[in-house]
């Protein structure tokens, strides 16, 4: 891999694996070698559509969950940094606040999407058939646009592409660095912030290393839009493992998904969990790993017995993460039961200290600010700490305990 970039993660996958199954949804397979032809496509189209390195992509992932993976490694191959809106976050002022070159639809959500496009002074394309996204209007010449720190640049917008013209692989003088920004978060209407992720971080947030996985088929149980989705499918794919995407929104079409491809790893926030535990725990037998990760706080202790009784031969952990700082604590399987009500000890590369009561996060994980917002991004990023606003406390064993709820 050449640095740690999101796009050489599929690329290093279909280089080992090619025939391995990537990402499974319905009756729909995209092997590793047909997952990396359709992130150059998207790459190329991008480009097509006159986004370059470091232009902001804005894309609805509800919906159509398969493009929104081929989107996710596309985007950040071209060094485009993705925006992915879940049904919470998908307005038009979440749309402007991004501040985005293109608003990219299907076609479900193409008149939407203009719509918000126009709003943003953006360009709006809809992903057409063969992943190929087609230009759809032309946006005003300029656009004043501020990065994490403030500053601001200029983007000309006046140019048109005929994609018919453009390369098919986006070309190399546009490939991103690892310090690049790659991806941003909102998690919803009242989130004021998009969080800014660099490629190094969302692949170090991901690295196997630091959450070792058993081998099999993982179903992801977090909803559209959840940002611990995309550190879940690219964990997966760095081990060059099967993402299997349930068919529908709902605990019912995550039991099925298990059930039907022998999963053996499901993760899932605990709302999710509650919901999947009381639909059909019976299907959850095949499961060798189990998870929960939350912002909210420790894993609640009856939870937690809930998944060790419905997953017998499953390793059960419980992880406490944020989308501006990754995992900041991990409670092992050894310590669920022996350990109620903490959020576990430090994940691998993490540094937290408690500071007058709050809990501080230091470590090559955290984010790069929020987007476009420098007074916000300096009052919670000092000398190199992220302060999470959290009241907290370490036990004698280095275990960390969340106090404010």
């Amino acid at each position: 891999m050449s640095g740690l970039l999101v796009g050489e993660v599929v690329r290093s996958a279909a280089g080992a694996a090619p025939h391995r199954p990537a990402v499974v949804f319905g009756g729909r397979v995209l092997t590793f070698a047909a997952l990396d032809a359709a992130a150059d496509r998207a790459a190329g189209h991008l480009a097509a559509c006159g986004v370059r390195r470091g232009d902001r992509v804005v894309w609805p992932s509800a919906g159509a969950p398969v493009e929104s993976l081929q989107v996710y490694a596309g985007a950040a191959r071209a060094g485009a940094v993705l925006v992915p809106l879940g049904p919470d976050a998908w307005s038009a002022r979440v749309v402007r606040a991004a501040a985005p070159r293109l608003v990219l639809t299907d076609a479900g959500r193409a008149a939407e999407g203009a719509r918000f496009a126009a709003a943003a002074r953006a360009r709006h394309a809809v992903l057409a058939d063969g992943d190929a996204p087609a230009p759809r209007a032309a946006s005003p010449d300029t656009t004043d646009r501020n990065d994490t720190t403030g500053r601001t640049d200029r983007t000309d917008r006046t140019g048109r592409t005929d994609s018919a013209s453009r390369p098919e692989r986006p070309e190399r003088t546009w490939d991103p660095a690892e310090k690049d920004p790659h991806l941003v978060l909102f998690a919803g209407p009242c989130r004021p912030h998009g969080v800014v992720l660099s490629h190094r971080a969302s692949v170090l947030r991901a690295h196997c290393g630091g959450r070792p996985e058993v081998p099999g088929a993982l179903v992801c149980g977090f909803p559209a839009g959840h940002w611990g989705l995309w550190t879940a499918v690219l964990r997966q794919w760095q081990a060059r493992g099967t993402v299997v995407l349930p068919e529908a929104p709902g605990p019912g079409a995550i039991c099925a998904a298990v059930r039907e491809h022998r999963a053996t790893r499901l993760v899932c926030p605990p709302e999710v969990w509650w919901q999947v535990l009381d639909t059909a725990p019976h299907h959850l037998a095949t499961l060798r790993s189990a998870d929960t990760e939350t912002a909210a706080g420790a894993a609640p202790p009856r939870l937690i017995e809930a998944i060790r009784t419905a997953t017998p031969a499953a390793r059960v952990r419980a992880f406490l993460s944020t989308p501006e700082a990754g995992d900041v604590a991990a409670l092992d399987h050894a310590d669920v039961r022996a350990r109620p009500g903490s959020c576990g000890v430090p994940a691998p590369g993490v540094a937290v200290r408690v500071a007058g009561g709050e809990l501080w996060v230091r470590g090559p994980l955290l984010f790069d600010g929020y987007l476009r917002d420098k007074e916000a991004t300096d009052a919670v990023l000092r000398d190199g700490w992220f302060r999470t606003g959290r009241a907290a406390r370490l036990d004698g064993d280095g275990h960390l305990h969340l106090t404010d709820r």
